[in-house]
């Protein structure tokens, strides 16, 4: 694994957490161009829009990765430190409360990792 695969893998992380913060604040957007139907608002506004964009060049990028790095590392990683990074962006961006419980399972994945890497 050289330097610019961990970039990527960093840059994977973090387009992930964006996009899916992306979806979350499309999802509540009241407003969008009249012509779209009501139904379909949710997903046609240009947060949702967005969002997809950013998980589309996540799904390019895990290619590039996946060349490098073995699945068994790339997957664990990618999904336990997303959760973390999911967490921390919505509390800075979008101003969630972090309960005891979302600390307490951020907690179990640290040592989940620190486990698992040794």
């Amino acid at each position: 694994m050289n330097t610019v695969t961990l970039i990527l893998a960093a840059c994977i992380i973090t387009f992930t957490a964006i996009g899916q913060m992306l979806l979350k604040i499309g999802a509540n957007v009241p407003y969008t161009l009249p012509w779209i139907p009501s139904s379909l608002k949710p997903y046609l506004n240009r947060y949702t829009l967005s969002g997809y964009g950013f998980l589309f060049m996540v799904t390019i990028l895990s290619i590039y990765v996946l060349e490098e790095m073995p699945l068994k590392v790339f997957v664990p990683l990618f999904l336990s430190v997303n959760v973390i990074a999911v967490t921390i962006f919505s509390r800075i961006f979008l101003h969630e409360s972090l309960s005891h419980q979302k600390m307490m399972g951020i907690g179990v994945i640290i040592v989940g990792i620190l486990i698992f890497s040794i």
